[in-house]
């Protein structure tokens, strides 16, 4: 098979040539939406992503880098272990019922947060809304499998793209502003109207549908006696893996030494879970969680990977670039937030045009295989950032990354969407595997930047400036210019340069990821066809 022939998404045709990765057109279904219904019906789902995003993303000038770890982590970290739970719930349940229950639960943790005492109540707050975050995520993409045809989903899992690029670029500002001239309280009471329209929005527009491989909805007895079925076990263990790992990651070279014995104790437990999640999973067979008929396709593999780097990189340098204005070129708030447009805006265009482009000449392959390239170089220069760099080369190097990350990211669900069209009862699964791989790499992301700014801070301080307050410079940024004597300043920058040039460098290593889907032979299924 050419390279050509692979990875395409091609409009209908008539050809049935064995290796032809083209998308065939799907017979028209009750379940398929056009015109100004599908555009309504898109917008309310679009709203729902745009609070997932927005609360990724909102804190990232809010907040003292100290506190992003926790804060940022548990919201990353328990959407990231309920993704898969969901992929076989949706397997039981509509995904409207799904998108339902997590826009409430998402709206339910935005107001813990919004009127929380302390960092503990902030932290369980994130953490509910992040499992609400898991079910909005997986459902949404079910949704739009089941009311579009697969040639169109390009264009759609663009515009979702563009949502989340949108609130990567506007969070920051909010974020910001908000912390300047208000309180962060107002980053999550943001929260409560727009998850009420769309909820709202969802439940009167959106007619429920059987899930994806079943002929006919289930009565709520049959749900939930399918329900005690679910892989309880392998969610326990899955979770629990994630937990050690991250916990370990937060710990080490922070709070404790790495050779502690907790942090030690939490890794292997990690290891330990995770095995036995996997031995769990190959035991429980077709019932399992994941499914081990999904990891026959060789694509799926890729997509995990390429999944899993795109997002590492996304949140690391979202994260820390703004951290990079602040302390070293002496930037507020609202303007590193500004300064980080460049970035946001690169991705956003290249999540639009690539779904464009892709819905238009029908492969998608290209623009995976290209995109890790400019992650790459992007990331590599800005490893070489310094005080002395110009703001036009940084806005280079941002750009250069943004691009390598949004025109594969988007596309890497519509090649979900083709390897198993087939097979449409594990597209829910299959999905939310590719998706944990993603928030997983977000999750490793910041659970390893964190602690690595931390240390590294406070070793590099003692190195350039062993007199400058350490709270002072780990918790405010902009005061490192306004609040320290002017000798002290050169030696703290120096001290924060070469923080920043190693998380950069994380960035760097993860961008020489290329993968190679090869799209099933298999004529297009309906969405709901048994």
């Amino acid at each position: 098979m050419s390279t050509q022939e692979q990875g395409r998404a091609a409009p209908p045709s008539d050809s049935s040539d064995a290796g032809d990765a083209k998308i065939i057109s799907a017979p028209v279904q009750e379940t398929i939406l056009t015109g100004g219904r599908l555009a309504v019906v898109f917008i309310a789902m679009m709203l729902s992503w745009l609070l997932i995003a927005l609360d990724q993303t909102i804190l990232a000038t809010a907040l003292p880098p100290h506190c992003l770890g926790w804060v940022a982590t548990s919201f990353v970290l328990a959407q990231t272990v309920f993704l898969l739970f969901y992929g076989q719930v949706l397997r039981i349940f509509p995904a409207k019922f799904v998108l339902l229950f997590a826009v409430a639960l998402f709206e339910i943790g935005s107001l813990v947060c919004a009127v929380t005492q302390s960092v503990g109540q902030l932290i369980a707050g994130r953490v509910v809304s992040g499992i609400g975050a898991a079910g909005i995520y997986v459902s949404a993409v079910q949704i739009v499998t089941q009311v579009s045809r697969l040639q169109d989903r390009a264009r759609l899992y663009g515009l979702f793209g563009a949502v989340f690029a949108l609130a990567s670029v506007i969070g920051p500002l909010i974020g910001g502003a908000f912390t300047d001239h208000a309180t962060w309280r107002w980053c999550f009471y943001l929260n409560l109207p727009l998850g009420g329209i769309s909820l709202c929005g969802v439940a009167l527009l959106l007619k429920a549908s059987p899930a994806l491989g079943q002929p006919r909805m289930h009565s709520p007895r049959e749900m939930f006696q399918e329900a005690l079925g679910l892989d309880f076990i392998g969610a326990i263990l899955a979770a629990a893996a994630v937990t050690f790992l991250v916990l370990a990651l937060q710990w080490g070279g922070n709070i404790k030494p790495w050779n502690d014995k907790a942090v030690i104790i939490c890794f292997v437990f990690s290891g330990v879970l995770a095995i036995a999640y996997v031995v769990w999973e190959i035991y429980v067979g077709e019932r399992a969680m994941t499914p081990t008929t999904i990891f026959r396709s060789r694509s799926i593999w890729a997509i995990i990977v390429y999944s899993f780097v795109a997002r590492f990189s996304l949140l690391l340098i979202s994260y820390y670039v703004p951290i990079f204005y602040q302390a070293v070129q002496g930037r507020s708030a609202t303007k590193s937030g500004i300064d980080l447009l460049p970035f946001m805006l690169a991705f956003v265009l290249a999540v639009l045009l690539s779904g464009q482009i892709v819905g238009k000449i029908g492969y998608y392959w290209p623009f995976i295989a290209v995109a890790p390239i400019f992650l790459a170089i992007g990331s590599g220069l800005l490893y070489t950032l310094s005080p002395s760099t110009s703001s036009a080369q940084i806005t280079g190097f941002q750009i250069l990354a943004g691009v390598g990350i949004g025109m594969g990211m988007q596309n890497a669900l519509l090649a979900v969407q083709v390897e198993f069209r087939g097979e449409p009862r594990l597209i829910g699964q299959a999905t939310a595997m590719a998706s944990f791989a993603q928030y997983l790499g977000g999750t490793l992301g910041l659970g390893v930047a964190e602690p690595v700014f931390s240390s590294e801070l406070t070793r590099y301080l003692l190195r350039y400036a062993p007199d400058a307050p350490m709270t002072i410079v780990k918790d405010t940024p902009t005061a490192i210019h306004t609040a320290l004597p002017a000798a002290m300043i050169p030696g703290v920058l120096s001290a924060a340069d070469c923080v920043h040039l190693g998380c950069a460098d994380v960035g760097d290593c993860t961008g020489f990821c290329v993968v190679h889907p090869e799209p099933a032979d298999r004529e297009d299924t309906p969405g709901n066809e048994s």
